[in-house]
């Protein structure tokens, strides 16, 4: 059996990788309201879920979008428009489950503390003793993306993929 060509690729720069964020963000948040719709209809009928099943729940929905496209296809529906793929690092392999696992539980505490941030700034708590803590994770993973060789982000680094931009 003949092994199919990989296509060409080049490392993805920031704008295109914040940009599928973006899009990924904006899907999952309908995706969430969708996964909600039963919660909704349970509460309804026997009173209020404890917050912790909300976002076990949310968790869940975002676990199997993210982890789920980039293990299945390399590429979330987020990525796809702009031709960007996930792969590993060292081989150019598609991503194991275990990679996109690493991937996204890193990914998610950079986007809470990103979220922290962004409530410390736009509440005028820049004087919390949080604020710096928050504040250095996403900047950091931003450094790495900007001066690693494969342009690699934090949530990269620690599942050993990379995020490439298919030529063609």
């Amino acid at each position: 059996m003949a092994e199919t060509a990989r296509p060409k690729a080049q490392r993805a720069g920031i704008i295109l990788r914040l940009l599928a964020a973006c899009y990924d963000v904006a899907l999952l948040v309908g995706i969430g309201f969708i996964a909600f719709i039963p919660v909704s209809i349970v509460e309804q009928q026997i009173g209020t879920t404890p917050d912790w099943a909300k976002q076990l729940l949310f968790m869940a929905v975002a676990f199997g979008y993210f982890a789920g496209f980039w293990s299945k296809i390399g590429a979330t529906t987020g990525m796809r428009p702009w031709k960007l793929r996930v792969a590993m690092v060292n081989s150019g392999d598609p991503v194991t489950l275990t990679a996109a696992t690493i991937r996204f539980f890193v990914l998610m505490v950079t986007w809470l503390a990103l979220a922290m941030t962004l409530l410390y700034l736009f509440g005028h708590y820049t004087g919390h003793p949080l604020f710096m803590v928050a504040a250095a994770l996403p900047a950091v993973s931003l450094l790495c993306m900007m001066l690693t060789p494969n342009r690699q982000a934090l949530h990269d680094l620690a599942s050993g993929t990379a995020v490439y931009h298919i030529e063609g």
